[in-house]
């Protein structure tokens, strides 16, 4: 059989398409930088970029097959889905990277249900709307630009996965902020495809969350399962935990069962109630992370670290660490540690702070930082506790404190983990605790098997389910205000 017969000419023009992609290119041309910075091996560096090439080449596919269609829209995308045997939400994963390489224009359309005195008003996904923004692929090469555009922008979240995953060791987040050596940059871009702040496609994300192909509209909190307020049983965690414990009574329950061998979190550094990124190899490391840390801290930048070893992993992070977590997993390239994430554990977030923005706060208080045994964010107020006092001030007092990022998230409850845990809804000393997968599902309902927490489901407390929908609620609500306040002056947002 003659090659003309094995190969189509659609197939060969998306492989030379693929080969031709800077992010590809990027890579082949840096390999002894790469190889010589350590973080990846030589089989890590090949399994990557092949990845990186096969994701290309089937982007590129399904470009060339929008272009060579009319009258785009999402069924256009589920012909192609069932044409490549591909899930649809994978088809629509390509789609978004193309529209943030502004190859296609994506526009989706919702109708608008009128609500009454009883219920609010709804939005029904309808369609998409999609059109070809160029035909020419060599003249719309997209480069993806290093998240240093991200850190000049203020819109940094300081997850600090860029750093995790970087090739060459370039990238650095300190105090929540980064810094990138631009001279040892081979500009892969790897850092701007896992960023939560570059792109990040909620409906995406959600698809995956609620495993399913649908576009649906989620209440404030996101697709969950099921919802409770919980504490735990182990007498050493509750003498020490923020609130129910229940972060802590996972991480136990995971050591003690071998289901992990290593987790990621934060403890106190030498600095008092400055964070740093611990891994933790025991169930005994656990109580060096107990308590809420209101300063950033870039926990996934120990990543870099983890990719020799092929052990399984717990993360406990803030909300945009479980973005970066899970976009990084739709739009997998084979990052070996990132892999070997087994355990998405959540925590709530309203925003934090820096280092500076707390000695501030305790400045305002009259409190002596070295003094301080706890730090709490409830009812609208940041709570400071000593030894004798207890302290607070209204939160709209110090908001202009808060990290300037944190402006820009719309999420409070880590909507992207597995399984998260927050105080509100719960009564003091409780949890509350959102089942979003099923292996979060899996997990909470161990913990309860071998009696490890107390358990009611969240109808059966106060103040309840309809305060953390309320407080989610305005936590995006300031969110599309102050996006659309850097809209207005030109400055760059997060593309959700």
């Amino acid at each position: 059989m003659s090659s003309e017969g094995k190969f189509s000419w659609d197939f060969l023009k998306t492989v030379a398409d693929s080969l031709d992609s800077y992010r590809v290119r990027a890579l082949i041309d840096a390999k002894e930088d790469i190889i010589n910075a350590g973080v990846y091996d030589e089989t890590q560096y090949y399994n990557i970029l092949f990845k990186m090439f096969n994701v290309e080449q089937s982007k590129f596919t399904l470009f060339h097959f929008l272009n060579s269609n009319q009258n785009l829209n999402l069924t256009s995308i589920k012909n192609f889905s069932e044409q490549n045997s591909i899930e649809l939400r994978k088809a629509l994963s390509l789609l978004e990277l193309l529209k943030n390489e502004k190859r296609v224009i994506v526009e989706e359309i919702y109708e608008k249900i009128k609500g009454d005195e009883n219920s609010p008003d709804k939005l029904i996904f309808k369609d998409l709307s999609i059109k070809i923004d160029g035909y020419n692929v060599s003249k719309i090469q997209s480069i993806y630009e290093p998240v240093k555009v991200i850190f000049d922008s203020n819109i940094c979240s300081g997850c600090s996965l860029c750093a995790g995953i970087c090739p060459v060791n370039c990238l650095n987040i300190y105090n929540g902020f980064g810094k990138i050596e631009e001279d040892k940059c081979i500009r892969c871009g790897l850092c701007y495809s896992v960023c939560p702040r570059s792109f990040l496609p909620m409906n995406v994300l959600n698809m995956y969350q609620d495993n399913c192909s649908e576009f649906k509209v989620y209440t404030n909190i996101g697709p969950y399962k099921e919802i409770y307020s919980a504490r735990t049983k182990l007498t050493e965690i509750a003498k020490v935990c923020q609130d129910g414990g229940i972060t802590s009574t996972a991480l136990y329950y995971l050591f003690d069962k071998k289901m992990i061998d290593l987790a990621l979190g934060a403890k106190i550094s030498q600095t008092i109630w400055r964070p740093e990124p611990i891994l933790l190899k025991n169930k005994e490391d656990i109580l060096l992370t107990t308590g809420t840390k209101y300063v950033n801290n870039p926990t996934l930048k120990v990543l870099s670290q983890l990719n020799k070893d092929n052990k399984s992993l717990a993360i406990v992070g803030v909300p945009c660490m479980m973005q970066a977590l899970l976009k990084s997993e739709i739009f997998n390239i084979n990052i070996p540690s990132l892999s070997n994430v087994k355990y998405r554990i959540g925590i709530f977030c309203m925003e934090s702070f820096s280092y500076e923005s707390i000695l501030k706060i305790c400045e305002l208080l009259k409190v002596n930082i070295k003094d301080i045994r706890k730090m709490d964010i409830n009812k609208g107020k940041f709570f400071i506790y000593t030894v004798n006092d207890e302290y607070n001030i209204p939160i709209k007092e110090i908001s202009h404190l808060a990290r300037p990022d944190c402006e820009v998230c719309y999420d409070l409850t880590s909507e992207s983990a597995d399984i998260s845990i927050g105080s509100i809804g719960s009564p003091s000393g409780w949890n509350t605790v959102i089942i979003r997968t099923d292996k979060g599902k899996e997990l909470y309902d161990s913990l309860i098997a071998n009696s490890l927490i107390e358990s009611k489901p969240i109808e059966d407390v106060k103040p309840g389910l309809s305060l953390l929908q309320k407080v989610a609620g305005s936590k995006k609500n300031n969110c599309k205000k102050h996006v659309t306040s850097r809209l207005n002056e030109s400055l760059r947002i997060p593309n959700y």
